[in-house]
């Protein structure tokens, strides 16, 4: 019928084998129809996809590309996944003070491990000034927000 939603969950049906044999080509299939659709969560799963070679051979540089559409569509985890990939040169070049940014921006939308991973940049000084303050303020939220490390 469309539903860019309903797209996106037959993908996570297929991904953890609700209701159905586990199928992780299909998955990534309906992930790639909700891209298409403009759906965010979609577009991060195709990205997901891609970096773990899960459904479809492994491709760093197209996993990145994936964050990086779905960080712009505002989706935090997007946002998370693009600092990751700076954070570790994961299909593109290794660059701590852009993962900050996107963790920052990760953060901003309610990512809990983008809030902690600002405080810790923070703290040990990776890609900004170094500023306890700033980190312990980073580190208090995360832990309001449920995160336990």
């Amino acid at each position: 019928m469309g539903d860019v939603e309903g797209t996106y969950n037959v993908g996570n049906c297929y991904s953890h084998g609700m209701g159905v044999s586990k199928d992780e080509h299909k998955a990534f299939i309906y992930y790639q129809k909700s891209a298409e659709m403009g759906f965010a969560s979609g577009t991060n799963s195709v990205g997901n996809c891609y970096r773990n070679g899960v459904g479809v051979e492994k491709d760093e540089h197209k996993a990145f590309i994936y964050y990086q559409k779905s960080a712009e569509m505002g989706d935090a985890n997007g946002a998370y996944n693009v600092g990751y990939c700076y954070s570790n040169g994961i299909g593109v070049e290794k660059d701590e003070h852009k993962a900050f940014i996107y963790y920052q921006k990760s953060a901003e939308m309610g990512c809990v491990e983008g809030t902690y991973n600002v405080g810790y940049y923070y703290d040990e000084g990776i890609g900004v000034e170094k500023d306890e303050h700033k980190a312990f303020i980073y580190y208090k939220k995360s832990a309001e927000m449920g995160d336990v490390e």
